[in-house]
C-alpha cells in the first residue's frame, strides 16, 4: 500500500516490488529493481528513508 503523509509522497523506482501487504507512507524513494517484503512499514514522515537500487 502507497499512502502519502500530508504533501509527501512516495517515489517508487522502475522495476519494484511491493509485497500486497507491505505498506510505504510520506518522504520514502525507493531505487530501481528493488523489493519491499511482506509485513514491512517504510514511515517517512519525521525524516525520510531512502532505499537504493537493487535491495531488498
Amino acid at each position: 500500500m502507497l499512502r502519502n503523509y500530508g504533501e509527501l509522497k512516495p517515489k517508487i523506482g522502475q522495476k519494484v516490488f511491493i509485497a500486497e501487504n507491505a505498506t510505504v507512507i510520506g518522504d520514502v524513494e525507493i531505487g530501481d529493481d528493488s523489493s519491499i517484503w511482506f509485513g514491512t512499514i517504510l514511515r517517512g514522515d519525521v525524516n525520510y528513508i531512502k532505499v537504493g537500487r537493487c535491495t531488498s
